[in-house]
């Protein structure tokens, strides 16, 4: 029993220990992001096989801004005209996105970032698997 303590103990610690995103990975950040799974901290999961929108971000130094666009068939994009300006804050280990709108203000959690993906963590512990947007290319 003590064992199995000791190692619950552990592998809790060994999970919840995070490490900043660092500059450069926040770079992988700007551009176009379309989400292919949300899981609950119950484990459901829902996949996404196709999207009609996707988040655009542009970040510049700290501060940034996160879009919904919805790609058109021309291969332009489309915005919805809203912006959520964010602030990129490193604490308690980790990186988080803070947003204010208007009407709100959240934080998110970045746990992962790399070149093709991207993963988030919103204040109900959901996290959000994106991948790099590939425009649709009709040839004519």
């Amino acid at each position: 029993m003590r064992k199995i303590l000791s190692f619950i103990v552990f592998a809790t610690v060994l999970v919840s220990c995070s490490k900043p995103i660092s500059a450069e990975q926040l770079q992988h950040l700007n551009g176009y992001w379309e989400i292919s799974e949300a899981k609950t901290e119950e484990g459901d999961l829902k996949t996404f096989q196709s999207n009609n929108n996707v988040d655009y971000f542009q970040l510049n130094g700290d501060k940034g801004t996160r879009s919904k666009i919805v790609p058109q068939l021309n291969g332009k994009a489309q915005s919805n005209g809203i912006q959520e300006q964010f602030v990129v804050i490193d604490s308690a280990n980790a990186t988080y996105l803070k947003y204010t709108t208007q009407f709100t203000k959240w934080t998110e959690k970045i746990d992962q970032l790399s070149k093709d993906q991207l993963v988030i963590i919103n204040n109900n512990n959901v996290k959000y698997t994106y991948k790099r947007y590939t425009p649709i290319q009709i040839n004519e």
